[in-house]
């Protein structure tokens, strides 16, 4: 018999944190140029084209932390009720919030109503099953449906990855499954649910799970070998999206290769901050965008409509005539009242919620809760 596998008892990577802040940061600047308009210098052009990365780095986070908190522990049902309870209160409180602002938004604004069925997909979080639903009436709130629904079937990938050998493997099996699901979908016609559905994303939750499984078989250890990795995905990262590596990878690889780069990039990025502690990443105002990064998700594409409405473009154009600096002036501007605003929404809707799920979760387990 094989030993039982080594759990992490030890503290947390900081810097996972510091890297869901910068993916954050991402999704705001990627809608900043999408969304908003604002115009982008030349040099800036790669942003509406790799920016929206943030998502899927988004969920390859996602997938480590979950393996790191709660792989090799569900194993009872009163463990896997304790896993559900906090998941469903990380997320409820702040999509619940956001659901009854843009339900109301979409009546007094654009004049529009829901029926009672869209309603309850959205309250349900089985939106994302359903094609022309998938995209949710809280904007930006498709990836909070695949992400829920990963939670859904998170224990049972738990079992089924169980080493770093079944890790490897389940993300190559997810990546032949994504792509001939994203074919199947585009050739029947359902571009947007091509990408927004959770099969599509699973390669990026499977690299995050096997970087905790490789760091598992590692001993949990740090090493100096993580800043090599961090290097070597720094580089990948820059040189992937030219359109002579393309060309390189598609003579010698297959387009499925080309699609998920990103997440064996994505992976590098994690497995180098467990190995080695980055001082940028461990502590500092990354961190802090880090914690608020579900509430700076959710209320920036909120926030942007109303800098629209309230003429952000013309009021930063007509300031300064230089591209760069009017998107710098712009990009500021955002990221301060997302950050505002987001700092309070942590505090007062995600915390709570976080806490409430504590001590739901600990009505399972008999464990005393402590926040």
């Amino acid at each position: 018999m094989h030993p039982p596998p080594r759990i992490h008892h030890g503290p947390q990577v900081n810097a996972i944190e510091s890297l869901r802040g910068i993916a954050a940061l991402m999704v705001l600047i990627y809608h900043l140029a999408e969304l908003v308009k604002l115009p982008l210098p030349e040099t800036l052009g790669f942003i509406p084209k790799y920016f929206g990365l943030g998502v899927p780095l988004f969920y390859a986070l996602s997938g480590f932390v979950l393996a790191f908190g709660y792989a090799d522990r569900l194993y009872s049902r009163s463990q896997l009720l304790s896993f559900y309870s906090r998941r469903l209160f990380r997320i409820m409180p702040l999509f619940y919030s956001l659901l009854a602002i843009w339900l109301f938004l979409s009546w007094l604004v654009w004049n529009k109503t829901f029926s009672v069925e869209i309603i309850f997909l959205n309250l349900s979080f089985l939106f994302g099953l359903v094609p022309g639903q998938h995209e949710s009436i809280v904007w930006a709130g498709w990836s909070i449906g695949i992400e829920m629904l990963f939670y859904l079937v998170f224990p049972i990938v738990a079992l089924l990855v169980h080493d770093y050998r079944t890790a490897l493997l389940g993300f190559v099996v997810t990546c032949i499954l994504s792509n001939a699901t994203y074919t199947a979908l585009m050739d029947a016609g359902l571009k947007s649910y091509a990408y927004m559905n959770l099969v599509n994303h699973l390669p990026y939750f499977l690299a995050g799970m096997a970087v905790y499984r490789i760091w598992q078989r590692l001993g949990f250890k740090r090493h100096a070998a993580g800043w090599i990795l961090l290097s070597a995905a720094l580089i990948l990262a820059l040189l992937f999206p030219t359109d002579k590596a393309h060309a390189l990878l598609g003579m010698v690889f297959s387009p499925l290769t080309l699609r998920f780069g990103w997440a064996i990039i994505f992976g590098m990025l994690i497995l180098s901050a467990c190995l080695a502690a980055n001082p940028l990443l461990e502590r500092g105002p990354l961190r802090n965008l880090g914690q608020i990064s579900f509430s700076m998700y959710l209320l920036h594409p909120l926030l942007m409509v109303a800098l629209i409405k309230a003429g952000l473009v013309p009021w930063v154009t007509a300031i300064t005539p230089n591209t760069g600096t009017a998107f710098a002036l712009g990009l500021f501007i955002t990221t301060f009242l997302v950050w505002a605003a987001s700092s309070l929404s942590f505090r007062f809707i995600e915390y709570p919620g976080i806490n409430l799920g504590r001590r739901v979760s600990a009505r399972f387990t008999g464990k005393t809760s402590t926040v």
